[in-house]
């Protein structure tokens, strides 16, 4: 009778015991999932999905490279649209604007009538590919939003190489995050800007810009591209001097992300697949550390 008791007793002890262990597994690995997105590589390859190389410095995956490092839970999570067609580059306009410009200022008038807050809807993020292609992924997304549907791929195929990220990108793509040039880093606005025009949107690289312009732009409906100090990272910038005798500010952990919306408060951003919003002093603070870099849609 005393041995019955005790098996019965360890077989409920042992139920118990193994239920807790599976919830806990499963609030554990969800919990990695939702702050680390691009992790579900480790999804792909227990589901035998293989993603495509690219050939900008034969990147190869490698369990040190994180994923990008600020993901909050989203305030939104849109459906991916994917394309039937893909968009290919075409010959270059006679007449294109320069790659980067300094901006118009806005007139008095044109601020004034600007709407305390103002949202586009339409607009969606996707995961990105590798740990440093967060420029060619807003891009695709942005030029999708103009009825433009690029390959991720082959637009970062067409990306120049340079360690002078306003000629081209800097390092490999695949590489660690942090860094600063000639160590994997990035690329700045005006080739991104060049090669979406090349799939014929009239994109145009502006910098030096001010949060009434891009609340303009907001209001107009046309999304921006603005280059900052990705989150929760301290912003830090330097001078950096590249081959070519080019000196520009660089800053640990630059990237883009795709403004959506404003109000009194916040501004909304998509960053990857994510869309949330920061405060007005936070995206002021992140945009002005890498000399308010921004591509927009000329509308000239």
């Amino acid at each position: 009778m005393m041995k019955t008791n005790i098996k019965k007793g360890f077989s409920w002890l042992t139920l118990v015991g193994t239920f807790f262990a599976l919830i806990i597994f499963i609030t554990a690995t969800g919990m990695v999932f939702i702050v680390y997105p691009q992790s579900n590589r480790l999804l792909s390859l227990f589901l035998g999905i293989n993603k495509e190389k690219t050939s900008l410095s034969n990147p190869q995956f490698s369990d040190s490279n994180a994923p990008t490092p600020f993901q909050p839970v989203p305030t939104e999570k849109a459906p991916m649209v994917i394309p039937t067609l893909t968009a290919q580059p075409g010959p270059l306009p006679t007449e294109m604007p320069t790659p980067t410009q300094q901006p118009t200022p806005a007139s008095e008038s044109s601020v004034d009538n600007l709407p305390t807050s103002a949202y586009i809807k339409g607009v969606y993020g996707s995961p990105q590919l590798y740990t440093l292609d967060c420029e060619a992924q807003a891009a695709v997304d942005w030029a999708r939003f103009f009825g433009v549907p690029i390959s991720e791929l082959q637009f970062i195929d067409r990306l120049p190489l340079s360690d002078d990220p306003t000629q081209g990108f800097v390092g490999n793509i695949n590489g660690a995050m942090g860094q600063l040039p000639p160590n994997d880093y990035g690329i700045y606005a005006g080739p991104v800007a060049e090669i979406l025009r090349e799939y014929g949107l009239n994109a145009l690289a502006v910098s030096g810009w001010d949060i009434q312009a891009i609340k303009t732009e907001i209001a107009a409906g046309r999304p921006v591209i603005a280059w900052i100090v990705n989150l929760p990272f301290a912003v830090e910038t330097s001078q950096y001097t590249a081959s070519n005798g080019n000196t520009t500010t660089v800053a640990r952990f630059e990237h883009t992300w795709i403004i959506t919306g404003y109000n009194a408060y916040t501004f909304t951003v998509i960053d990857s697949e994510w869309t949330y919003n920061v405060k007005t002093s936070t995206f002021i603070e992140r945009w002005n550390a890498l000399g308010n870099q921004a591509i927009i849609l000329n509308s000239n």
